[in-house]
């Protein structure tokens, strides 16, 4: 099997890794040997690393052939490193400020690899990356996620948004959250400007929502057009929109300052989303949603069975805690 190193996008790093755990169980995808490092996780598979990292949001870079070690089992050159014909480069990264000898380590594994691949620092058919963390990871560079095709849908991008809505890479996270395969269905009940829905529907899930507020509809439908998606919309509340037997539910609900509630308290709307997910998804089904606070977390155990929740700060005046729960 092959170890396979996963570079975290940070600073929440436990959301991230909670993330490509989601991609492997809901895909049934198996590993062994899992390996958590500040910034990094680690898994031996005998997956392809694209099948992986296509559906990630919040993974930088998946490395291959990949060795966790010591910085001084590197630079005292006490590693076997084998790498396909061809030239290479080796680069590091230090993650979160972590102190790390960089020049030595690419010194000493430039050495090690010029003995067999040329050196090739500006255009390299192989990358080398070492992550230095609370101990070393280093591998070949197979999988870099695209950043460019998730900012291409960035809320301002859209024809219509909200200055509230999720960026793609959180959508995406929990659409993983969710733990759906491939083809699933998911519904979003308040699907606002549409976030959910089109990365959904790019990750080839069958994607449905809804709304109460007409314009949200209206919007939501315009943005789906934008980026060639398709899901089944429905205006309405979130008890109503909600198809029976469902197997997640992905939502942001309203809970900023800048979000509309139509007047009503919070508190009502969640216990709605709650009651109504406990009928209506299929046993063993997800729900994965976002909430301002994490008492409204523990509101959620009255009905479905809690898995995770990861706090997630976005400005002084607001935190967000993607949260989890099971039927």
């Amino acid at each position: 099997m092959n170890r396979l190193i996963f570079e975290l996008s940070g600073p929440n790093f436990d959301l991230s890794e909670a993330e490509v755990k989601s991609v492997f169980e809901g895909s049934n995808f198996q590993f062994s040997s899992p390996v958590s490092l500040k910034g990094i996780f680690s898994v031996k598979t005998s997956v392809d690393p694209e099948k992986i990292g296509k559906n990630l949001g919040l993974t930088h870079r998946i490395l291959s052939e990949g060795m966790i070690t010591s910085e001084k089992n590197i630079t005292e050159r006490d590693i076997n490193i084998d790498i396909p014909p061809g030239s290479a480069a080796v680069r590091t990264r230090r993650i979160a400020g972590i102190e790390g000898d960089s020049i030595k380590i690419k010194r000493s594994l430039g050495d090690m690899i010029s003995s067999s691949n040329t050196i090739n620092l500006d255009n390299p058919d192989h990358e080398i990356l070492v992550l230095i963390s609370d101990n070393c990871a280093l591998g070949r560079v197979v999988y870099e996620t695209d950043k460019t095709d998730l900012k291409s849908r960035e809320v301002k991008k859209r024809p219509y948004f909200s200055p509230v809505s999720l960026e793609p890479k959180y959508a995406r996270t929990m659409i993983n959250l969710s733990r759906v395969d491939k083809g699933g269905q998911i519904h979003d009940p308040f699907c606002g400007t549409g976030g959910i829905l089109i990365e959904g529907s790019i990750l080839n899930y069958q994607m449905s929502g809804g709304d109460i507020d007409e314009e949200m509809v209206k919007g939501c439908r315009k943005n789906l057009d934008k980026f060639s998606c398709e899901a089944h919309i429905e205006l309405g509340d979130v008890s109503e929109t909600i198809p029976d037997d469902i197997e997640a539910v992905v939502t942001d609900p309203p809970y900023g300052r800048a979000s509309t509630t139509s007047g009503e308290d919070k508190k009502e709307i969640y216990e709605r989303l709650f009651k109504t997910c406990a009928v209506k998804l299929k046993k063993g089904g997800y729900l994965s949603t976002i909430f301002p606070e994490k008492k409204y977390y523990e509101l959620g155990k009255d009905f479905l069975e809690p898995v995770e929740r990861y706090k997630v700060m976005v400005h002084g005046s607001l935190d967000r805690h993607f949260c989890v729960f099971r039927k």
